[in-house]
């Protein structure tokens, strides 16, 4: 798998994870695969699997059952998407600062894409 270099591979996975859970291919209290199925995909350590987990159930993402695996926690689907949101929103203007812009040049710019669509 490819990944970027500006953010921890573990936090990539578990916004990744969090974008099924928000495609609805992970629903309330489905069982996400487990931490050795996970690596496979991902091709990464299983403690990189276990950190992305860990981050994700901080979030109130998921819980977890001892000895039976991660599960997607009901009701989490309206938080993580302002938080999807936030997060994409927040690495875009990140983006476009590194390109040298200002953030009126960037408010400009928003505004003009809005009136455009």
């Amino acid at each position: 798998m490819g990944f970027r270099s500006d953010m921890p591979i573990y936090l990539q996975i578990s916004m990744q994870l969090k974008e099924k859970i928000l495609n609805g291919e992970y629903n309330n209290d489905d069982k996400l695969p487990s931490v050795r199925e996970l690596s496979v995909i991902y091709e990464v350590t299983a403690l990189t699997i276990q950190r992305a987990l860990a981050q994700l159930e901080l979030e109130g993402v998921i819980y977890s059952k001892k000895g039976v695996g991660s599960f997607v926690k009901p009701g989490c689907h309206l938080h993580l998407e302002q938080q999807m949101v936030i997060e994409k929103t927040k690495e875009y203007v990140n983006n476009m600062k590194n390109l040298g812009l200002r953030d009126n040049d960037i408010f400009e710019l928003i505004k003009g894409v809005i009136k455009n669509e």
